[in-house]
Formats: structure tokens, sequence, C-alpha cells
């Protein structure tokens, strides 16, 4: 009997790797923003993940002959730990189903599933800017988008958001700029960042298209020359944000520290249920995102 029971698990059970297949169709790589604007890492086994922010050096003294060089201790910054969360969520196939031959029915469940793991990933980091204001989780006391960020070495401040929020124009993205070029590091020295992206909901899709590629200025009389083409910002509308006025402004690579730690990628797993006889298969991830911060990213909520 063991046997026989063991024979009918494995002939339904031998049907279902086809559904990993039609889910993980509904999460593909170009369509998680996440991906390629955020600093994303893989931590291995790591439970958590620890970072810290430093102060800077002073400027570089002139040395004289045989004088010895001059050290300086780094002051620590600002800590920000990094926990995972885990996730999942699955859904049941009966024999019946199976029987009754309903891939069509059991793919639709799958292709429902990868749509939702997709949702909650990105919704998830979305939120970062969704909630631009919001002081939780912050490794310096501040809302990730501040005219107020706290420096290590005091006593001014540092600011990655206009001193009035402005909609996105040829006048506010400019201010912005401008803004960028002045942020400091922690002891008051400018720091050189680019930003690369010019983040934005899908409401603004177009206004930033035509802002960052139109040949001329539509709001010149004179039709001036657009000088935005020339400094390398890409649009990238994200559909996850929330505020159909608010903006970004973000940089790339090491110039951006707001973050998301992998512990585990997305992975289906299938199992036999013998006393409702059914399948089960489930989708589980785990990670967590967050800022370090803020500097090699500028916001605003938009007038």
């Amino acid at each position: 009997m063991a046997t026989l029971r063991a024979t009918l698990q494995d002939l339904y059970m031998d049907r279902l790797p086809f559904l990993d297949k039609v889910l993980f169709e509904r999460m593909p790589i170009e369509d998680q923003i996440s991906e390629s604007i955020l600093k994303v890492r893989d931590i291995g086994t790591k439970p958590f993940v620890n970072t810290t922010t430093v102060g800077s050096f002073s400027t570089v003294p002139i040395k004289a002959e045989g004088v010895n060089v001059t050290y300086q201790d780094l002051a620590q910054g600002f800590d920000k730990k990094y926990t995972p969360d885990t996730y999942e969520l699955g859904f049941r196939a009966s024999m019946e189903a199976l029987d009754d031959e309903q891939e069509e029915v059991i793919s639709d469940a799958a292709r429902a599933l990868g749509s939702s793991a997709m949702y909650t990933i990105e919704a998830d980091c979305a939120n970062i800017f969704n909630s631009m204001t919001s002081t939780t989780g912050s490794p310096d006391g501040v809302a990730l988008f501040s005219t107020a960020h706290p420096l290590v070495g005091g006593p001014t401040t540092g600011k990655n958001r206009p001193s009035t929020d402005a909609d996105l124009s040829t006048s506010s993205l400019r201010s912005a700029l401008n803004d960028i070029a002045d942020t400091v590091d922690d002891g008051g020295k400018l720091v050189h960042w680019r930003p690369k992206i010019l983040l934005v909901p899908y409401e603004l899709k177009w206004t930033a298209d035509e802002l960052l590629n139109s040949v001329d200025r539509s709001d010149t009389p004179d039709r001036a020359k657009n000088a935005f083409r020339s400094d390398g910002l890409r649009v990238v509308s994200w559909p996850y944000l929330t505020d159909p006025d608010a903006w970004f402004l973000l940089g790339e690579g090491d110039d951006i520290e707001v973050r998301k730690y992998w512990r585990q990628r997305p992975t289906t797993m299938h199992d036999w249920d013998f006393e409702s006889s059914s399948a089960k298969m489930k989708i589980r991830f785990r990670f967590v995102r967050g800022w370090s911060d803020w500097r090699g990213t500028y916001g605003t909520t938009g007038a």
C-alpha cells in the first residue's frame, strides 16, 4: 500500500514543475525596477547586515621635507541594521483538478502567485520613496529626503530636497542639479556625485521624456537648446510610485546607498498533502530594503 501511495504521489508531483516556468514568467527581471535602481546585494547565510557611515578627512596638507605624515582618525557616523524578512504564500491543486487535466486553471493560479510576489517586492521597495517624509528606519534621525541632514562633523547640515517642493519642470530640475552640485560630506567639503536617473511615477513619464530628450526648450520663445540632453540623465518610470507629482534624482553604483539585501531570492517549492489529496505549491523569499546614506539621492513631493 505504501508503494502504491508513493507511486500516485510521484505521478502527480511529476506534473508540477511546469508551474515554476509560468510563475516566473510573471516576474521578468526587466520589470523589476528595484533591481536596477537600488544597490542590490546577496548576503549569503548572514542573518543580518550592519552598515556604518564614517566622517570625513580634512583637506590634505602640504608635507614639508623630513616632516612626519599627519594621521587622522575618522569619526563614526550613523549605523543601520538590515534584517531580512521572510515572505511565503502558496496554493493547492486538488487531485480532481489534476485528474481532469485542468492545467489552464492551475497555470492561472501559478501566474497569479508570481504576480503577487512581484507586486510585494516592488511595492515594498517603492515605499522607500513613497514614504519619503517618514523617519522610520532612518540612520540619521531625519527622513531620507530632507533639508536638514545632520553631519558627523557638524554644525551645519546637508540637504537632498528643495527648500520649497516644486513640480517637475525645466527650472525645478535645474535647481535640483544645482543643489546636488552643493552636496557636502560630513566635514562640509563638496562631494562629487552625478545623478544618472530621473525617477518618476508613470503619470510623469511623458513630462520627463520631453524634458530630457527634446531637442530644444518649449518654455522659451526662441526655442533655446535643451542642455539636459547632454547631462547623462535617463528617465525611469516606476508604476509603484504612488504620488503622481513626486520625482527623484538618483546616482548609480557606489554613488547611491539605498539598498536591497537578498537573503533568499524567490524560490518555489512543491509538496503533496495525502489527507486532502492535493498538490501544494508555494513561493518563498527573504529580503530587506532601506538606506544607509542620503547622498546620491534627491527628491521632492512636487508642489
